[in-house]
């Protein structure tokens, strides 16, 4: 009798145990994973690893099924928290989580004690609260957390492990993932991804080695095996493990290919364990008992036997709820071995044993029900199953996604399905679009939209017959998923309104409004954006709808302070544009709050933010902008809200002049995680701070790097008109005049030219100064100067800069000196007084010259601006005006430089004296308005550059060096 039981003993594995260990006790280490083929033993590391923890810290097991993304969504970690109620009891684990928690969707004994889901739950609720009850059960001691086979993770489980591989990093947790490189599909990018953050290990298993082989048989065999014997097994398995295993009993009778392989492990089974293998294998993982018992044709009195002897033979593994293959392929190998009748008679089997629970079952076995009626060819129940898996999955969960897409794929093979389940094609369609939107799966709610609209509208008939608001529905539904991939929505949101016009007030035409309103800002038509957002107002006070209110009102707002007076007259507005758009904004605020709507509060933070900023309200934008980064931090919308939030801070800071604060607003960490657009408006940014301090090699870099990121997509057009400005600078700088006058003359070009300007006044007036400035600059541009809006004090002290240009007076480069005075924008009231010094020079004017000069010499040598004292001193030695022998200090270090204290940057600096204070990531992250994931990285650098193996002994250090004391101690 062959008998294969495996070995207690792991050869050749101990570094990689050692690792993990370690990996617990490493306040750096966040996530550690596992790869290796399939066979080289990761669960066998996996279980000798936690074997070895012992009572120390709380284990958590999740597994991915092999079904993969056609598996249940979250099904790792639904066993996770399955298996955490079992460990501390419902009562425990509900005192964890708020009341009302999305998670009550997930473990029905939650909601006993907390109550149903909340209406209003959605996938970011639920992340965050699978993060708190981490957090706080890794308060008290070391928490694991295992997902094996993440190869097979669904979508849903992906986003999940992402976001928990950010944010875990100050709990004293660790996530330990396994998966098979050459199956990672899907979960191929995000490994690299994660790979990027010094807090995620990546442990590759490699082939045993010849030695290594001949442990391992010797620990099966229980003998000292013979040195042909390890070469045939060596050559043979390729140090694979489980191939050792299943060659070490018969190397002289090598199995043909793999599948030989795999199936050997079922030699020398009894005829009752035979006949347990195939229904076995046609359930997968995991194998229920009782769908098992009902599925195999054995005597009840025989099926424990028999299963007590694959499990003592290793074949099957117990589990909490039944059993599960040692491996999954060699469930895959015997599967595949069976005859197709064979495998469609067990499916059947299988599909009545679950069938004849009746409405007993629970979602999973639901699923189930249709996956072996589908296999055993009954369509029809197939469907029926699936639709009643549906009921009891809440609206907006991936898994609804899934088994309607299952229907979909279904409904053409069945004869007659109107008939079998209560609903349409269309309407099934239509689901699959709502949950898209909802889940984020864009791709795939544009395909379901596309088909939806073929039913809708087909050919050029207009849709004769199909109901208007129900097609203007769908139109818009692919508009806003259309506008995530950045592409724009088209037309859609056009044929949508055009379809509503005329029709009664609706909430369907108020939402197509509100969608509109942000797609024209956006495009650059404030006055249309106006229109639509006062519109979609009205409808939605007369509907009550509180939420509509507030996403109209902030649409509004922005519109409005666009639009240089395009906004609608009947509603109030205050004594300028901006102010009535704040009020807008204040408004949006109300009517979230009364709507109970967390995410729009974090919206209209960051669209008054950009407002604030454009209007020269600077330090009113800052405030906005912290606001915005609290809320996101506290709705779990971080990494999502943040990146927009970063540019206005830093547009804020460097119009202040506060040039090193603002290059620190993002680090290098935090850079490389923003998305293109982001990226490149701070590339902008800071290299317009580079050539004000004379860093001109800096700034052409900047200036290229923003190119490639931007592309020519007509959505970036703001950012392009600004990288315009930077590049005719550039060439000023560089005394090549000529190439700044191609480049204002290229912004013209084609047939939108100088509307794009105007859509787009903040970004145009610099490039209309500009044109002032130089000779040979294209007429058009300088006509602007008397018809562009001016729809904030910036505008106006653009305008101001613009006519002091052309008149070369003192008088007018006194007015343009007030008007940025009034801004309070140092870097422009210092190239204003500059003009004003050359011109009252000229005019015979020195007491005011020296003045000007005076004053410019101060703000340059504060800010660090080098050229432009240069300048001042020039026209001083010129005209023979003393500047009283001021000096410009030479400029700051830029942020990512090194601070002299021991190699740390500024950023990390401030990290390092919260941490002497003794703040988590997390809480040292709300202060900084950083991510935890990005305070884990300084935190860990910080140790490495110091030397210290830990927060306590970098305080200690911090102390004994001085490196607490800031320059006002």
């Amino acid at each position: 009798m062959v008998s294969f039981p495996g070995s207690s003993a792991l050869v050749g594995r101990a570094a990689e145990v050692s690792a993990l260990l370690e990996a617990v006790d490493d306040d750096r280490a966040q996530t550690v994973l596992v790869a290796g083929e399939a066979g080289i033993g990761k669960s066998r590391l996996i279980a000798e690893f936690t074997e070895r923890l012992g009572g120390e810290a709380m284990v958590l097991l999740g597994r991915c099924p092999e079904l993969g993304t056609g598996g249940v969504a979250y099904a790792p970690f639904l066993a996770v928290l399955r298996g955490l109620v079992r460990k501390l009891g419902g009562e425990a684990v509900a005192t964890l989580l708020p009341p009302h928690p999305a998670l009550a969707n997930w473990l029905p004994q939650l909601a006993v004690r907390t109550g149903g889901a909340a209406p209003e739950a959605d996938r970011i609720r639920l992340f965050g609260e699978i993060l708190t009850v981490l957090e706080q059960l890794a308060m008290t001691r070391p928490v694991v957390l295992v997902l094996e086979d993440l190869h097979w993770a669904d979508d849903a489980s992906r986003e999940l492990l992402t976001f928990l591989a950010a944010n875990l990093a100050d709990a004293n947790a660790l996530l330990v993932g396994t998966y098979r490189p050459g199956e990672a599909g899907p979960l191929r990018g995000l490994v690299a991804e994660l790979r990027r953050n010094p807090g995620v290990h990546v442990l590759e298993l490699h082939p045993l080695t010849r030695h290594e082989v001949g442990r391992q048989l010797a620990a099966l065999l229980g003998r000292e095996p013979g040195s042909e014997l390890i070469t045939k097994v060596f050559e043979r398995s390729g140090g694979n493990p489980l191939f050792v295993e299943a060659l070490g009993q018969g190397p002289d009778e090598l199995p043909a290919d793999l599948a030989d392989l795999l199936l050997g492990f079922q030699t020398g089974l009894s005829p009752q364990a035979r006949t347990v293998v195939p229904p076995a294998a046609v359930i997968g993982s995991p194998i229920h008992h009782d769908l098992l018992a009902a599925t195999v044709d054995l005597p009840p009195d025989e099926l424990p036997r028999a299963l007590r002897e694959l499990v003592d033979r290793y074949l099957l593994l117990t589990t909490d709820t039944g059993y599960e293959f040692r491996h999954g392929l060699i469930r895959q190998a015997i599967y595949d071995n069976l005859l197709p009748v064979e495998r469609i008679a067990l499916h059947a089997r299988a599909a009545a044993a679950l069938h004849a629970r009746g409405d007993a079952l629970d979602p999973e076995s639901r699923a189930d029900l249709a996956r072996h009626a589908r296999a055993a060819g009954d369509l029809d129940q197939a469907l029926r199953a699936y639709w009643s898996a549906i009921e009891v999955v809440p609206a907006t969960h991936p898994e609804r996604l899934r088994l309607l897409e299952q229907i979909l794929t279904l409904w053409d093979r069945v004869p007659t399905p109107e008939q079998i389940l209560p609903t349409t094609k269309l309407s099934v369609l239509e689901q699959i679009v709502d949950v898209a939107v909802a889940c984020g799966a864009t791709e795939r709610g544009i395909a379901a939209a596309d088909a939806a609209l073929a039913l809708l509208v087909p050919g050029e008939s207009g849709g004769a017959g199909a109901d208007p608001e129900r097609v203007a529905r769908m139109y818009r539904r692919r508009a806003y998923l259309r506008a995530t991939t950045g592409a724009g929505p088209g037309e859609d949101l056009t044929q949508a309104l055009a379809l509503m016009e005329g029709t009664p007030d609706s909430v369907e035409r108020a939402e197509a409004l509100v969608q509109s309103a942000a797609a024209r800002v956006f495009q650059g038509d404030a006055v249309g954006s106006a229109v639509d957002a006062v519109a979609a107002l009205a409808i939605a006070r007369r509907l009550g709808a509180d939420a509509l209110m507030a996403r109209a009102h902030a649409h509004l707002g922005l519109a409005g302070a666009a639009a240089a007076g395009g906004a609608a007259a009947e509603d109030v507005r205050t004594d300028s544009e901006t102010d009535w758009a704040l009020e807008h904004f204040a408004q949006a605020h109300r009517a979230a709050a009364v709507a109970g709507d967390a995410r729009i509060v974090v919206d209209v933070a960051t669209w008054e933010s950009a407002v604030l900023v454009g209007a020269g309200r600077y330090e009113a934008a800052i405030a906005a902008v912290r606001q915005g980064l609290r809320a996101a931090h506290e709705s779990f919308r971080f990494a999502e809200s943040a990146p927009i939030l970063y540019v206005k801070w830093a547009q804020a800071l460097s119009a202040l002049g506060r040039w090193d604060e603002a290059r620190a607003v993002v680090d290098e960490t935090q850079f490389a995680q923003l998305p293109p657009l982001s990226r490149a408006a701070l590339l902008v940014c800071f290299a317009r701070i580079s050539l004000a301090t004379g860093d001109v090699r800096a700034a052409e870099e900047g200036a290229q790097a923003a190119g490639l990121l931007l592309g020519d997509s007509r959505w970036a057009a703001q950012y392009r008109l600004e990288l315009a400005a930077l590049t005719c600078s550039l060439a000023l700088v560089g005394g090549d005049e000529r190439a700044a006058a191609a480049a204002l003359t290229g912004l013209l070009e084609g047939g939108d030219g100088v509307a794009t300007l105007f859509a787009h006044p903040h970004e145009a007036w610099p490039l209309v100064v500009l044109a002032a400035r130089i000779s040979g600059a294209p007429a058009e541009l300088l006509a602007l100067g008397d018809t562009l809006p001016t729809a904030s004090p910036v505008d106006a002290a653009q305008r101001a800069a613009f006519t002091a240009h052309l008149a070369g007076t003192a008088a007018r480069w006194a007015e343009a000196v007030a008007a940025w005075r009034d801004v309070g924008r140092p870097y422009d009231v210092g190239i204003a007084l500059l003009g004003l010094a050359e011109s009252a020079a000229v005019e015979g004017n020195r007491v005011e010259a020296g003045s000007a000069l005076k004053e410019l010499t101060e703000i340059a040598s504060r800010l660090g601006a080098v050229p432009l004292a240069a300048a001042a001193a020039a026209v001083g030695e010129r005209a023979r005006i003393s500047l009283d022998g001021s000096a410009v200090r030479a400029p700051k270090a830029q942020s990512g430089t090194a601070s002299g204290g021991f190699g740390l940057t500024a950023r990390e600096l401030d990290v390092l004296r919260l941490v002497a204070k003794g703040m988590s990531n997390r809480a040292l992250a709300a202060e900084l308005f950083i991510s935890a994931n990005t305070a884990g990285v300084h935190v860990s650098r910080i140790l490495t550059k110091l030397g210290v193996a830990s927060r306590t002994e970098a305080a200690a250090f911090a102390h004994e060096y001085g490196l607490l004391i800031t320059a006002g101690d």
